[in-house]
């Protein structure tokens, strides 16, 4: 990543290269790439910057040292899910994307390996971003935030979405999402709504054209899979508040028949983070995955600042996509 800083203003943009490479595409000959989605619950790094939640500030445990055993932790998991595509939500800043490409890097000597790649970007004086690492070129980056001021009451900070494209081995775009929460009192679901309205419009826009183009959408959505309009046995219904237009994407989950989803609240499962697809790709091999970061009966490890115990509060869903 020559000539650019480690350290970035809020909601600054990561485009770079971390090795410079290219990959031949394969003409009509089907490709298939692992994906991988995680929200990595309130990823911090070990300086005190005042943005931080409330727990890392005051913890007395939380320095360097806890956020390097931290980063060490994540990406061990990282390299055992071997995704080719990693989308990681709850991202305090630019940095740690640094620190985890460099760590992953420093320990693979396999170059097909290497996440040569990444993005990330966050809404200015918001604690959490979302980030992509990917093995093969981004050819282009663009963030879409929200300011909504039709409604009663003031527009909360929403994480902005990444649209992220590729064009080798092929064309393919990618929608990253992080959706309003639903901690606290107060009814979010307006608020997802609006973000619902700008993914849609988004899609409208990159399939002008083009309705066959190759989109995935992926993050946390906040929203479990039985809250979407269901259009179809495996396709959910999007729509746009701007123009009344929709948008109709195949979910993995509708067609997933295990037990697990890849959040556990109070003994039970939701399934909130998610894979959307439409055009020339199909979605394979979808789950939820478990390993050392989470229970024997699947449930995630949550990271716990008290003890600097655990992983995350979710769990890493994966696919393999066809394009």
């Amino acid at each position: 990543m020559k000539g650019l800083k480690r350290k970035a203003a809020a909601a600054a943009l990561l485009f770079a290269s971390l090795v410079l490479a290219a990959c031949q595409n394969s003409g009509k000959k089907k490709i298939s790439l692992k994906v991988v989605n995680w929200n990595a619950q309130t990823f911090f790094d070990g300086n005190k910057d005042g943005i931080e939640y409330s727990n890392f500030i005051k913890s007395k445990k939380w320095n360097e040292d806890a956020y390097k055993e931290r980063l060490q932790k994540l990406c061990k998991a990282i390299n055992e899910l071997d995704g080719d595509l990693v989308i990681l939500e709850e991202i305090e800043n630019i940095g740690i994307v640094y620190d985890i490409s460099n760590a992953l890097a420093g320990n693979n000597w396999n170059p097909a390996k290497v996440y040569k790649y990444a993005c990330f970007s966050k809404k200015e004086k918001s604690s959490i971003g979302c980030a992509l690492l990917s093995r093969y070129e981004i050819k282009g980056i663009k963030s879409h935030s929200l300011d909504i001021q039709s409604e009663k009451g003031p527009s909360p900070s929403m994480r902005p979405i990444i649209e992220v494209d590729l064009l080798e081995p092929k064309p393919l775009k990618i929608f990253v999402n992080h959706w309003k929460s639903k901690a606290g009192a107060e009814d979010t679901s307006v608020w997802r709504k609006w973000q619902e309205s700008l993914l849609t419009q988004k899609i409208i826009q990159a399939q002008e054209g083009d309705s066959s183009a190759a989109i995935l959408c992926a993050g946390d959505f906040n929203q479990d899979i039985k809250e979407f309009t269901i259009s179809s046995p495996a396709c959910v219904e999007l729509t746009s508040g701007y123009s009344g237009k929709k948008v109709s994407l195949y979910s993995p989950w509708l067609e997933f028949d295990g037990p697990l989803g890849s959040y556990n609240y109070k003994d039970k499962w939701e399934r909130i983070d998610h894979f959307f697809s439409c055009g020339n790709l199909q979605v394979q091999d979808f789950s939820p995955r478990t390993g050392e970061w989470s229970y024997d009966d699947g449930r995630p490890k949550p990271f716990r600042i008290y003890s600097l115990n655990g992983w995350s509060d979710h769990l890493p869903i994966a696919c393999t996509i066809e394009l």
